[in-house]
C-alpha cells in the first residue's frame, strides 16, 4: 500500500467500503435453535441476581431474557438474531486473533447475551477480556422488531460493548503500549480503548454484511460523522497532537478525543487494506516497546508510526508527521525503514518488490500463523509433523502474485524459519519456470537469505517483465516457515525474455548434491527418519534378509531426477548405512545406462564413500548432460539405507564453451585436506580433541573437532609466517556438524601486534548436518609489527561435534 498522502481519494474510498459491506456474507440468515422457558438465570453483568428467564439458544450462542416466555418471541426472528449474535462473536475473534475468552456468565456452558429488564441504568454493560455483554429490554425489543421486519442492522450498542470483551486491558493491556494521558492528568486516561469500540463497529457490520443503527443513524449517516471531525482537524494547520491529541475534549465542539481516534481508525481501515490491515494493526500492538508511562507521548506516537507502517506494508511517516502532524523519532523512522526496505538490514531501495507470504493464495496443508517476530507479525506454514513432500506436490503450495513496476534483472531473497534441521527447504516455482528446491537456512530465527536452487543456482536471479508475476512455494518438508519474498533489481535484464543461450545454463560443471528422500519411490523403496543422516530423511526397504537380482530387482527402485550446470564426467558419491552385513549394496543407474552393482560399507553408521562398480572400477566415473540427468537406484539387499548421492565435476568437457583455467591457488596452509591421515599442522585451540576421521567431503579424511567443553574450542594452525600486513587473503573451508544442528560454525583469525591480541572474525554459516561453505576474504592488519596469527575454527556449543575438509588459504 502507498503512503495516506492524496486526502482527495477518502471519499471515493468511503464509497468503495459501502459497496464492500454490503457485499460482505458472514452472517448467512437463522440457525436452528432451542429454547428452556422458566428457568434461573444469574443476570450477574447488570448485577441482577438470579431472575427468571427464557433462554434461546443454538449449539455456539444463547441470549437469556428476563421475563420472556417462549411465545414473548418470535422463533424465526431468535433464530435471526441468535446467528447474528454468534456471527458477531466470531468476526471479532478474526479480527482481533483472541480466541476462547473465558466466559462471564453462561447457560449450558455457552457465551450468553444477558437481556435484563433493568440493565443497572446503563445501555450496555461489559467487561474486558471476558466474553459477555448485558443489554437492557428497552434497546432489544426494537432492535428484535427491526429484524422482525426484515431490517437486518444491529445496534452500535451491541458491537461497542462486545469489543470490550475483545480489547485487552489491565497492566499488560493494550493501552500499556499505545494509550496516553490527556491534560496532564493521569486519571484521564484510556480513550483508545473507546476510538476502538466505536471504529470496531463499523468494520464488523462491513464483514457481516448487514447494516448498522445508531440512535436514528444508519451506517453511512454515522461514518460521515466521523469523517467530519477528522476533516475538522486535518483541515486547520494550526491542531497538532499537543493542542488536540494530548487532551480530552475537541477544540472545536464539546466532544472527547476519542471521537478522533475512531475516525483516524476508520481512515487507516478505508485506505490501507482493510479488514487484512486492521488485524495486523492488533497484531503489532504488542511488537513494540512498553511506554514509560501514561505521560510517554512520544513513545505513544512512535509506536502508533511503526504499528501503521508495519500492519499496511508501507513506511507511513510522511503520513504521520505531515498530514497527522505528529513528530516521530528519528530511531523509529529508522527502524521502519531498514524492516520494510532494508538490504538485509541494511538499507534498500523504492525498487524492492516486497512479498508478504500471508498475502498469498493458499491451497492444501498451508496455513497463517502469527508471530510478532515476523515481519508483519505473520507468516505461512505448515504443521511440523516430521513428513516430507515428493509426490502429488501441487496439492500444498502457496501463489504469491504481484506486480513488477519496472522490467530488469532481480535478485530473490527470502526469509524464513526452520524449527529443526528436518523443516527447512520449500519448492518454488517462479511463473512459468520449472519448479526447483529451496534449501532455507536452517535458524529457528527469522532470517533473510539469498533465494536458492539445490545444485543450480547459489543465488537466483530472474529477468522479468514490468506487470504482473507469480511465485508459487510448495511445501516440501512441513513445518518450514516463510515469512516474506523480497526481490531486489540489479540490473536491465533482457525485458524478460530469456535468450536460451546453452539451455539457460552455464556450461560449467559444479557439484551436485542429491537427498535420496527426494527421490520417486516405487515397490519395496520407503522413506524413514533419523536425525543422524543428512536432513533427518533416509530412504530403505524393509529388512527380510533377500536380495534381488536381474529384472527381479527393476520393480523396487528410486528415481531421482536433478540438474547439471555443465557436461562432463563426475564422480559419484554416496552416504548409506548398512544394518547388518548381509544389506550392504544397491545396484545403480545413470541416465538409463549401465546398471552397476555397488557395495557399500558394511557398518551401521551413514559414512560416505565412492560409489563403485564390483569387479569394474573401485570409483564410478559417470558421464552427465547438461541440464536434466536421472539416477535410479535398485533394492539389492533389502535392509540397505540411502541417505545422500554427490556428484563432483572432473571436467567440463561437452558443456559448451571451456571456461577459462584459472591461475592456480597456492594452499598457504599445512594439510589442508587431511589426505594424509592425520592432524599434522592442526592443534586444538584451548580445549578439544582434535583428529582425523573419514566422511570426507573429497577425499577420504576430514578434521574432527570433539570433546568440547565451550563454544570457542576448536582447531588451529599457526600462519604467522604465512601472512603479511597488508596483505590480502581468501580463505575457504567445506564445514559441517557430525549430528544435530547449532546456531554456527565460523572461523576467525587472532592475532598479536604491539598493541596486544585482537580477534578479526571471518567467515560464519550456520551448523548443519549438510555441507557449506565457509569462505571469506580478508587483509591483514596490524599496529607496529605483527607478533603471531593463528587461524581458528569454533562456534558449536559445547558438547557438539564438527568436521572441516578441504581448508584453503591464498594469497589474493
Amino acid at each position: 500500500m502507498n503512503n495516506i498522502v492524496c486526502r482527495s481519494i477518502i471519499f471515493c474510498c468511503l464509497l468503495l467500503s459501502f459497496s464492500s459491506h454490503l457485499q460482505a456474507a458472514r452472517y448467512t440468515g437463522g440457525v436452528a435453535i432451542n429454547i428452556d422457558q422458566n428457568v434461573t438465570f444469574n443476570f450477574g453483568i447488570a448485577n441482577q441476581g438470579n431472575r427468571t428467564a427464557t433462554v434461546w439458544y443454538s449449539n455456539n450462542m444463547a441470549i437469556a431474557i428476563e421475563g420472556a416466555t417462549a411465545s414473548t418471541y418470535e422463533r424465526a426472528t431468535m433464530e435471526k438474531i441468535v446467528a447474528l449474535m454468534a456471527a458477531s462473536k466470531a468476526s471479532f475473534e478474526e479480527f482481533t486473533g483472541l480466541r476462547n475468552l473465558p466466559l462471564n456468565g453462561s447457560y449450558r456452558g455457552l457465551p450468553t447475551i444477558q437481556v435484563p429488564r433493568d440493565n443497572n441504568g446503563a445501555g450496555g454493560l461489559a467487561a474486558h477480556g471476558v466474553f459477555g455483554l448485558s443489554v437492557g429490554s428497552g434497546l432489544f425489543n426494537p432492535f428484535y422488531e427491526r429484524v422482525k421486519q426484515g431490517d437486518i442492522s444491529i445496534d452500535q450498542v451491541w458491537l461497542y460493548e462486545m469489543n470490550r470483551n475483545f480489547y485487552k486491558s489491565g497492566s499488560n493491556g493494550w493501552n500499556a503500549w499505545i494509550d496516553w494521558a490527556c491534560d496532564g492528568n493521569n486519571s484521564n486516561y484510556g480513550y483508545w480503548t473507546v476510538g476502538f469500540n466505536n471504529a470496531a463497529a463499523f468494520w464488523i457490520v462491513d464483514d457481516l454484511g448487514v447494516g448498522l443503527h445508531y440512535f436514528g443513524k444508519d451506517y453511512a449517516r454515522f461514518r460521515q460523522d466521523h469523517k467530519d471531525e477528522l476533516d475538522k482537524y486535518l483541515n486547520n494547520n494550526a491542531y497538532n497532537f499537543d493542542n488536540v491529541w494530548a487532551t480530552s475534549k475537541l477544540p472545536w465542539r464539546n466532544g472527547t478525543i476519542n471521537t478522533l481516534m475512531s475516525a483516524v481508525l476508520l481512515e487507516w481501515y478505508d485506505d490501507l487494506g482493510g479488514k487484512a490491515f486492521v488485524q495486523r494493526l492488533y497484531q503489532q500492538i504488542e511488537n513494540n516497546p512498553k511506554l514509560r508511562d501514561r505521560f510517554d507521548h512520544q513513545g505513544a506516537r512512535d509506536n502508533w508510526y511503526r504499528m501503521v507502517s508495519r500492519a499496511s506494508r508501507s513506511d507511513q511517516a510522511q503520513y504521520f508527521e505531515n498530514t497527522l502532524r505528529w513528530s516521530i523519532s528519528s530511531s523509529a523512522k529508522a527502524q521502519i525503514q531498514n524492516e520494510l526496505g532494508g538490504d538485509n538490514g541494511g538499507g534498500g531501495n523504492d525498487s524492492d518488490i516486497i512479498i508478504e507470504a500471508e498475502d498469498a493464495q493458499l491451497y492444501g496443508l498451508f496455513k497463517v500463523g502469527n508471530d510478532s517476530a515476523a515481519s508483519a507479525g505473520q507468516y505461512i506454514h505448515s504443521e511440523y509433523q516430521g513428513n516430507y513432500y515428493g509426490e502429488n506436490v501441487e496439492a500444498n503450495r502457496a501463489e504469491l502474485s504481484f506486480t513488477a513496476p519496472q522490467a530488469g534483472l532481480y535478485t530473490l531473497k527470502g526469509t524464513t524459519y526452520a524449527p529443526n534441521n528436518q523443516a527447512d527447504s520449500f519448492y518454488i516455482k517462479v511463473n512459468d519456470n520449472p519448479r526447483q528446491i529451496w534449501d532455507t537456512t536452517n535458524s529457528s530465527v527469522y532470517e533473510e537469505m539469498d533465494v536458492n536452487y539445490r545444485n543450480e543456482a547459489n543465488q537466483v536471479e530472474i529477468d522479468i517483465s514490468a506487470g504482473q508475476h507469480k511465485i508459487v512455494v510448495y511445501v516440501r518438508e512441513d513445518g518450514t516457515r516463510l515469512d516474506r519474498l523480497r526481490l531486489v533489481r540489479i540490473g536491465e535484464g533482457n525485458g524478460g525474455q530469456d535468450d536460451g543461450e546453452n539451455g539457460g545454463y552455464d556450461g560449467i560443471p559444479r557439484p551436485i548434491t542429491i537427498e535420496a528422500e527426494s527421490a520417486t519411490l516405487s515397490g519395496l523403496f520407503r522413506k524413514g527418519s533419523d536425525a543422524a543422516a543428512n536432513a533427518g530423511a533416509y530412504i530403505d526397504s524393509v529388512l527380510n534378509g533377500q536380495y534381488f537380482e536381474g529384472n527381479a530387482s527393476n520393480p523396487n527402485r528410486a528415481q531421482m531426477s536433478f540438474i547439471a550446470t555443465g557436461a562432463g564426467r563426475y564422480q559419484l558419491k554416496g552416504t548409506s548405512y548398512s544394518p547388518t552385513q548381509s544389506a550392504d549394496s544397491f545396484w545403480v543407474q545413470v541416465n538409463g545406462g549401465t546398471i552397476h552393482l555397488w557395495d557399500t560399507l558394511a557398518t551401521a553408521a551413514y559414512d560416505e564413500m565412492d560409489v563403485n562398480s564390483r569387479g569394474v572400477s573401485d570409483t564410478l566415473e559417470v558421464q552427465l548432460n547438461e541440464g536434466e540427468n536421472t539416477i535410479t537406484v535398485y533394492v539389492r539387499e533389502d535392509g540397505t539405507r540411502l541417505d545422500q548421492l554427490r556428484l563432483l565435476p572432473l571436467d567440463g568437457n561437452g558443456g559448451g564453451e571451456e571456461p577459462p583455467i584459472p591461475e592456480p591457488e597456492v594452499n598457504l596452509l599445512v594439510n589442508g585436506d587431511f589426505e594424509s591421515g592425520n592432524s599434522t599442522g592442526w592443534v586444538s585451540g584451548y580445549s578439544a580433541t582434535t583428529t582425523t576421521t573419514t566422511s570426507a567431503y573429497s577425499g577420504n579424511y576430514v578434521l574432527l573437532s570433539k570433546d568440547r567443553s565451550a563454544w570457542y574450542h576448536g582447531p588451529k594452525q599457526d600462519v604467522i609466517s604465512k601472512l603479511n600486513v597488508g596483505g590480502s587473503y581468501k580463505l575457504s573451508a567445506m564445514v559441517r556438524m557430525v549430528s544435530g544442528s547449532s546456531t554456527k560454525i565460523e572461523s576467525r583469525l587472532l592475532t598479536r601486534d604491539d598493541t596486544g591480541h585482537v580477534w578479526h572474525k571471518l567467515g560464519q554459516v550456520s551448523g548443519t548436518t549438510a555441507w557449506q561453505e565457509l569462505s571469506a576474504e580478508f587483509t591483514v592488519q596490524a599496529s607496529g609489527s605483527l607478533i603471531n596469527a593463528e587461524l581458528y575454527f569454533f562456534g558449536p556449543d559445547a558438547g557438539n561435534n564438527f568436521i572441516i575438509d578441504e581448508v584453503s588459504l591464498a594469497e589474493q
